[in-house]
C-alpha cells in the first residue's frame, strides 16, 4: 500500500535569524508532501495477485484439456440434444419374424392383405398403400441363392412379385412399351452382398404401367436361401413419392432385411 507523509521545512531565513535580528516579517514555511510506498506491503499484494492469476490460468488449462463435445452440440440444420440424452431413431422400428428381422418405417401399419403365396408379413404407408413392404417365405431345393443364377435370372423366377400383366389383348401403346404389353420392368441395379457369411441378392427395379399410375414404382428386392427356404423381402414406393422422401424408408427397410 502507498502512504503519504508530510514534513514541515523551515526556510533558511530562520537559520540566519539565529545569528542576527530578523525584520518583522513572517516566517516562510514550506509544506512538502511526499508519496511513499510501503515496499513490503506492495510486495505482498503483488504476490497475492500473481498467485491468483496463476491459479486461474491453471484452472483454465485443466478445463480446456477436460472439455468434451457437449451432447447438445448439433450439426448445421439438426436439432440440438439439449438434455444430453442418447437420441433414438424414431423413423424405424425393429421387427423380428420367423427366422428373419428387418427395420419397418415407424409410420407404416400392418396390413392383412395377402398378395403372394408364402407371404408372412405386409406393412404399408398410412397415407399411401402404394408404399409398402412384404416378406415371402417359400420352400426351395436350392442350397444357396446363387443356384438360381445371376440376380437377373433369379428375378425371372420371382417375377410374380413385380405384378403380372393381367391384360391380354392387342395394343400398341405409346411410352416405350412393346406391342401387346401394358407394363414394363427395368433393372436399375443389382448386387450380391455377403452378410455374416450368407449370400444375398439385392435388386432394384423400376416398373411402369401404361396408365402412368404414380409415374412407375421403385421396387427393391432382397433375397437369400437358408435351411431349405427362400426368403424374399420386397419394399416399394411410387415414383412421385420416391423423390418426396419415400426413398429413405424403402431403401432402409429392404437393406436391413437379414435371415438368421
Amino acid at each position: 500500500m502507498a502512504s503519504t507523509s508530510c514534513f514541515l521545512h523551515q526556510s533558511t531565513a530562520r537559520l540566519a535569524a539565529s545569528a542576527r535580528p530578523a525584520p518583522a516579517v513572517g516566517r516562510t514555511q514550506l509544506l512538502v508532501c511526499k508519496a511513499q510506498k510501503n515496499d513490503e506491503a506492495a510486495s505482498d499484494a503483488t504476490a497475492v495477485v500473481t498467485g491468483r492469476r496463476a491459479a486461474l490460468s491453471l484452472l483454465a488449462g485443466a478445463a480446456a484439456v477436460a472439455v468434451k463435445v457437449s451432447p447438445a452440440a448439433a450439426a448445421y440444420g439438426e436439432a440440438a440434444n439439449v438434455f444430453g440424452k442418447a437420441k433414438k431413431n424414431t423413423d424405424f422400428k425393429t421387427y423380428s419374424g420367423e427366422g428373419f428381422k428387418l427395420l419397418i418405417p415407424a409410420k407404416w401399419n400392418p396390413s392383412k392383405e395377402r398378395e403372394f403365396p408364402g407371404q408372412v408379413l405386409r406393412y404399408e404407408d398410412n397415407f399411401d398403400a402404394t408404399s409398402n413392404l412384404s416378406v415371402v417365405i417359400n420352400p426351395t431345393t436350392k442350397k444357396t441363392i446363387t443356384e438360381y443364377g445371376s440376380p437377373e435370372q433369379f428375378l425371372s423366377e420371382v417375377g410374380f412379385l413385380l405384378g403380372q400383366q393381367s391384360y391380354g389383348g392387342k395394343t400398341d401403346s405409346e411410352g416405350g412399351f412393346e406391342s401387346d404389353a401394358v407394363a414394363t420392368a427395368n433393372v436399375l441395379e443389382s448386387s450380391a452382398p455377403v452378410v455374416d457369411g450368407k449370400q444375398y441378392y439385392s435388386i432394384t427395379v423400376l416398373t411402369r404401367t401404361a396408365d402412368g399410375d404414380e409415374g412407375g414404382k421403385h421396387q427393391l428386392i432382397t433375397a437369400t436361401v437358408a435351411d431349405g427356404k427362400l426368403y424374399v423381402c420386397k419394399a416399394q414406393a411410387g415414383d412421385k413419392r420416391w423423390f418426396k422422401g419415400a426413398k429413405k424408408f424403402v431403401e432402409n427397410a429392404a437393406g436391413s432385411f437379414s435371415v438368421a
